[in-house]
């Protein structure tokens, strides 16, 4: 209870330099994490081969039995 306004200002100082701080570390962090750039030059290898992968998936979704028809139509 002895605190006199003149503490209770500076404690509130304090603690929003400390809060600015706390977000700006957060925030470069939030950053650093979404950053695929970052992310890709980390390892490229694994984002040409999830390309790939996802190519592949899409193609035998999309085009699979549709190819073979269009094929054997040609065909006959």
């Amino acid at each position: 209870m002895g605190e006199t306004p003149d503490d209770i200002k500076r404690e509130i100082e304090e603690a929003r330099h400390r809060l600015g701080a706390d977000l700006n570390q957060l925030e470069a962090r939030v950053r650093g994490a979404v950053d695929w750039r970052a992310r890709f030059n980390e390892n490229p290898w694994a984002w040409v081969g999830g390309a790939f992968g996802a190519a592949f998936l899409i193609g035998f979704l999309t085009g699979g039995s549709g190819a073979r028809e269009a094929s054997e139509t040609i065909s006959r």
